[in-house]
């Protein structure tokens, strides 16, 4: 078997090696946030061990500490890489106090053998890292299974697979370096053999050849999902687009009707926003898109879709709801976004919402029809309320939130059954109305 110098050379020239050749290959080209961690990580473990070429001689105690807080900078930057998978928050303050804290320990500590084997603390770091890397991978690689046929890159399902595999052996080396540091002792023939600097050395190289295609897989595969989400996202408000709104929309009716679930469709539109656009100009006209869309967001359930459909509509998918419930949870939306008026130097806009289920109709192009009739006659009912599509919708059809009947009604014209009704779309409002033939 080699010895520990030659071996650390090798490792420390693979990982700067592949460190250049993953920079120039894939951060640069992609700039995900996957790619730039596992960057850092690979330019702390080639630092790492080339300075414990210096281990001996004058630099041994700055060399060996300094080594040993760029592994942990290291093994910190992989777990942020598997956790940035998910999108999950990371704790970046853990990249200064853990390091500094192994630095400090490092600076104090009188090796028995090999530093940088014996350390407790390292280990025990190194460990939990390598741990937390591993369950984060499995459940990225769970979440890809979930995920629909269409967005499913297998090869990127593959990747993630090999990761989470050799992210598990090296947890599992750490926590038994652990184990065996606290049972036996770093000055044990066991320890050395087992769980020694050349037993170590070795897995990493393996986990650097091992994960190099693989992690390149991943950059790439987390450049398209984030194309493919600004493709499927509205820029403005951050909800789904109209085409990506209607595909899944139309994918969540079928598996509620497959399924038993009840199912409402609303239609959302701001009132009188032309208004706001002329009397405060178009940013203001922005903000007020961007708070309605936040609290759309706020107000969804697990299984609930939400998305701009254009200009000031926006439309909603309720799941498991019933009539009342749907009609409630509407008229909340309405009010939590009129109270945040407060924090405007404008009076936002009121909301009126046209609802329609499932029952009336067989396709979401039809449920939406019938949710945009609805709303026509909450626009021509005075606005700001809610409106349930029915087959004989009359003039006592609206249901106001609030209960009470609002001052915007009072000029609008009387409502009709919708079969002598024309209806078009008012191009200075934006809004609707419906007009008497």
């Amino acid at each position: 078997m080699l010895d520990d110098e030659t071996m650390r050379i090798a490792l420390g020239a693979v990982s700067l090696t592949v460190l250049l050749l993953f920079y120039l290959g894939v951060y640069r080209p992609t700039r995900s946030s996957f790619s730039g961690w596992w960057t850092l990580s690979l330019l702390s473990a080639g630092v790492s061990s080339t300075l414990l070429l210096f281990n001996s001689g004058e630099l041994e105690v700055v060399a060996n500490s300094a080594s040993m807080a760029l592994a942990a900078v290291g093994a910190t930057c992989v777990w942020f890489a598997t956790r940035s998978l998910r999108r999950e928050r990371l704790p970046l303050w853990l990249l200064g106090v853990a390091p500094i804290a192994i630095l400090v320990s490092a600076l104090r500590y009188e090796p028995v053998g090999d530093t940088w084997v014996d350390h407790a603390l390292l280990s025990l770091y190194m460990a939990v890292m390598f741990v937390a890397t591993a369950v984060e991978m499995w459940m990225a690689w769970r979440a890809r299974r979930a995920m629909a046929e269409h967005e499913l890159n297998r090869e990127a399902l593959v990747a993630l697979v090999v990761i989470a595999i050799a992210g598990s052996a090296l947890a599992v080396f750490y926590v038994l370096r652990t184990a065996m540091n606290l049972v036996v002792g770093p000055e044990s023939d066991a320890f050395h053999m087992i769980v020694g600097s050349g037993a170590e050395d070795a897995l990493l190289l393996i986990f650097l050849v091992a994960v190099t295609f693989s992690v390149s897989a991943i950059g790439w595969d987390e450049q398209a999902q984030q194309l493919r989400s600004r493709a499927m996202h509205d820029d403005l408000t951050g909800l789904l687009g109209r085409t990506e709104f209607r595909l899944q929309a139309e994918a969540a009716i079928a598996g509620a009707r497959s399924n038993g679930v009840t199912a409402f469709l609303a239609v959302a539109d701001l009132d009188h926003f032309k208004a706001v656009n002329d009397v405060h100009g178009h940013s203001a006209g922005d903000r007020a898109l961007v708070d309605f869309a936040a609290v759309l967001k706020e107000s969804l359930r697990p299984g609930d879709l939400a998305g701009r459909m254009g200009g000031e509509e926006f439309g909603l998918l309720l799941l498991g709801a019933d009539d009342a419930d749907a009609v409630a949870r509407l008229g909340h939306i309405g009010d939590t976004f009129a109270a945040r008026s407060s924090g405007f130097d404008f009076v936002l806009p009121t909301v009126s919402f046209g609802l329609a289920g499932l029952d009336h109709a067989d396709s979401l192009t039809a449920i939406y029809e019938h949710a945009d009739l609805a709303l026509y006659r909450a626009k021509a009912d005075g606005r700001d309320r809610v409106v349930t599509y029915s087959r004989d919708l009359g003039p006592r059809s609206g249901r106001v939130r609030n209960g009470l009947p609002t001052d915007r009604g009072a000029g609008a014209p009387s409502s009709q059954p919708l079969e002598h009704l024309d209806i078009h779309k008012d191009t200075a409002d934006t809004g609707h109305e419906l007009r008497e033939t």
